[in-house]
């Protein structure tokens, strides 16, 4: 038993080296043919471009807009409630004005 988990392990770690040692390779088969991927980056903008501009500018202009029935109404005691809250807090901002505070620096 010990043994099969030591191979499954040993498998493993040479899977992860073969990995890391393509993974340096990486760049440098970016740089041999860096025009080559400039082209195809280039090709995928402007596919993604060509997309996400069919998709929210002409789409959006052949649909028609969905009327709603429900109209908005106007909630006279919500307003009043929060008019009392801003007028509590601007006259206790103003009678704060009035204090006299020590300089603490001198």
């Amino acid at each position: 038993m010990i043994k099969i988990i030591k191979n499954i392990i040993s498998r493993f770690v040479k899977l992860l080296d073969a990995l890391i040692n393509n993974a340096k390779k990486i760049p440098w088969i970016l740089g041999r043919y860096a025009f080559l991927f400039i082209l195809i980056f280039i090709l995928l903008d402007l596919l993604f471009g060509g997309f996400l501009f069919y998709r929210y500018l002409f789409l959006v202009k052949n649909k028609e807009p969905q009327i709603t029935s429900i109209q908005a109404k106007f909630k006279e005691e919500t307003y009043q409630s929060v008019l009392s809250s801003w007028q509590a807090r601007e006259e206790s901002f103003n009678n704060s004005s009035g204090l006299n505070y020590q300089n603490p620096f001198k």
